[in-house]
């Protein structure tokens, strides 16, 4: 229970980050460095976010437990969780031993032994998928997507009954919402198994101060914010020949 980690925030009252209304914790760091990234500040290694011990941060967080209701519980987001391995499995056992539903906003660029170690701990997951072509999911992320479709598939082979899986695509214009792009989008999303339904998201340039305050620019300064129309417009063409449930 002495063991630390390093959180940017918690916000008590969520209703998007999972069933239900729950509380959700921000790790501090992430191996990602997307361009389009919001929480810049949480993702930054050189940003150290607030230490808990496991146990001052299991206690704060049950203490909103009256507030969950049966479908709520606790999101750990980020930043990455994953980048922060065994707090994040000492939390998840910790929560899981006094019944409480816990869910992982995640990138999933780890190791499939990091989730191996907390999958059984975990009852809902929401992967972000930020591009199916791997060059150009580098030049967005610094990081190629083979681990992150590979882990994605892993595990969807791994869930049990009552366990399910969200996919989370930013639609940004001129970037990821091409024709091609969300058809092979739609085949790769199609194969799994224990999908419970995509949800899509509109880009946004609201983080771009803190690019601007940390390194003097925004990359995507260029790129118009995502529209309504564009999120229809996605849904409609992942609809083709798909019968998966699709939400924004």
């Amino acid at each position: 229970m002495n063991k630390k980690g390093y959180i940017h925030s918690i916000e008590t009252f969520g209703t998007l980050d999972g069933p239900g209304l729950r509380t959700v914790v921000f790790f501090q760091g992430c191996p990602l460095k997307c361009q389009f990234c919001h929480n810049l500040d949480c993702t930054l290694s050189k940003i150290k976010g607030e230490e808990y011990t496991l146990k001052k941060l299991t206690e704060k967080v049950l203490k909103n437990k009256a507030y969950w209701g049966d479908k709520g519980g606790v999101t750990v987001s980020g930043g990455e969780p994953t980048f922060q391995p065994e707090f994040l499995l000492d939390f998840l056992k910790e929560l899981k031993s006094v019944g409480v539903n816990t869910a992982i906003d995640s990138c999933l660029f780890t190791s499939k032994k990091i989730l191996e170690s907390v999958s059984s701990y975990v009852d809902y997951w929401m992967v972000s998928v930020k591009h199916m072509d791997k060059d150009k999911h580098k030049e967005l992320t610094g990081v190629t997507n083979t681990m992150v479709l590979e882990n994605i598939q892993y595990l969807d082979k791994q869930l049990v009954r009552g366990k399910s899986l969200r996919i989370r695509f930013v639609v940004i214009p001129g970037i990821t919402d091409s024709i091609d792009h969300i058809r092979e989008l739609g085949k790769f999303i199609s194969r799994l198994k224990h999908l419970d339904h995509v949800e899509l998201l509109p880009y946004g340039s609201h983080g771009a101060y803190k690019w601007e305050e940390i390194f003097g620019k925004y990359p995507l300064e260029d790129i118009r914010e995502a529209t309504s129309k564009d999120l229809k417009e996605v849904k409609i063409r992942l609809q083709e020949n798909n019968n998966f449930d699709i939400y924004y």
